[in-house]
C-alpha cells in the first residue's frame, strides 16, 4: 500500500496579483540631454520618501519646462499647502507659485500650458 506523508505546516493559498494597468507617460524626458536629466535627477530627489520636499500630483512638459502641481511636505504657509512649480529642461532653475488647493494649481497649469500636451521622444517617463 503507498501511502503518502503530509506536510507538518498547511498549505496556504496562492495570492494572485493584479497586474496594474499601464498608464501614458505624463511627460517625455531624453536623458541624454543634460537639463532633462538633471530635471529628472531633481524630480527624484524632490519626491524621495527619505527627505521628501514635494508629494507630485500631476506633471505635464510644456516647450523647455516641466509643469507640475506639487504637494509641499512642509509648507511655509499652512494656508497654501500646493503649488505649481516650473522645472526647467534647460538650466538648473525651478519657479513656483503656492496655491490653497490642488485644484488651483491644476487651473494655473493648464492656464499657463493652454494648448496640447508636448510628449517628444526619449527614454524617461515621468
Amino acid at each position: 500500500m503507498c501511502f503518502r506523508t503530509r506536510s507538518a505546516t498547511a498549505s496556504r493559498p496562492r495570492l494572485l496579483r493584479r497586474q496594474t494597468p499601464t498608464l501614458p507617460p505624463l511627460a517625455m524626458l531624453d536623458l541624454s540631454k543634460p537639463g532633462e536629466r538633471q530635471a529628472h535627477e531633481f524630480l527624484l530627489h524632490a519626491t524621495n520618501p527619505k527627505d521628501r520636499m514635494w508629494t507630485l500630483l500631476d506633471v505635464c512638459r510644456h516647450g523647455d519646462v516641466l509643469l507640475c502641481v506639487v504637494k509641499w511636505a512642509h509648507p511655509e504657509q499652512k494656508t497654501k499647502p500646493f503649488a505649481l512649480a516650473e522645472v526647467s529642461l534647460t538650466k538648473i532653475a525651478v519657479h513656483w507659485w503656492t496655491c490653497a488647493n490642488a485644484r488651483d494649481a491644476r487651473a494655473e497649469m493648464e492656464r499657463r500650458h493652454s494648448g496640447p500636451m508636448t510628449n517628444r521622444g526619449g527614454a524617461s517617463r515621468l
